[in-house]
């Protein structure tokens, strides 16, 4: 399966600056090794910022190539089981103000129970190894998601979550808070078409974002 971010936004703004981030081309491509194992080889496409200073209204801008991600899901309760294990690793290979700036890794536990008359309940619990903000070493990072999904339709579902991930940088602790609304429609036996909005329920988190992308399944 390969999964495309065509597009996304990031809009943040604070009493000194107004900052707006794009990104085009995310790709993952997932593959499976076994029935309940796949590897997973990701690349964070190409990113442009844009930071505006409100009191002299001077603009600065960057852009190129984001990071690669590999990673290894492992089903832990048979091959549609609903609980799984998750483990990457992010590589440095993006551009200075784009990229990390060095490696990180992480694990994940994702979580998908269903519910009666249709809903499913998805918790992602999760604890990394993250990079810090000056671009060099790491620091602990750990939080989650959850979400509460329902089928509109035989083509159409849509899903409402919660996320929050509290950092311990070293230049300054914050928590990255935000709720999304998310629909995907299956426009085809292989095909699906994504959207996502998000709203920052935290100061450290964008005020908002907005993500458009597609998913063709081989």
């Amino acid at each position: 399966m390969a999964e495309m971010g065509i597009v996304g936004w990031d809009h943040s703004s604070d009493p000194a600056q107004v900052g707006d981030d794009l990104t085009y081309g995310n790709l993952l491509i997932r593959t499976g090794l076994d029935d309940r194992t796949e590897i997973e080889l990701g690349f964070d496409g190409y990113g442009t910022t844009r930071l505006r200073d409100r009191t002299s209204g001077l603009v600065s801008r960057q852009h190129g190539a984001g990071d690669m991600t590999i990673a290894l899901r492992r089903g832990l309760s048979g091959p549609n089981g609903p609980i799984a294990v998750h483990g990457f690793v992010s590589l440095p290979a993006g551009g200075g103000g784009i990229g990390a700036g060095d490696w990180g890794a992480g694990l994940l536990v994702p979580i998908g129970i269903g519910l009666p008359r249709g809903f499913e309940i998805d918790l992602t619990p999760e604890l990394d190894a993250a990079v810090n903000g000056s671009g060099k070493g790491r620091h602990l990072a750990w939080g989650g998601v959850v979400g509460l999904s329902h089928a509109v339709g035989p083509m159409l579902s849509i899903e409402a979550e919660l996320a929050a991930w509290r950092h311990d940088d070293p230049a300054g602790h914050y928590t990255d808070a935000r709720s999304a609304v998310s629909v995907a429609w299956q426009a085809g036996k292989n095909w699906q078409i994504d959207l996502e909005l998000d709203l920052g329920l935290s100061a450290a988190a964008p005020d908002r974002s907005l993500m458009f992308g597609m998913a063709r399944r081989f």
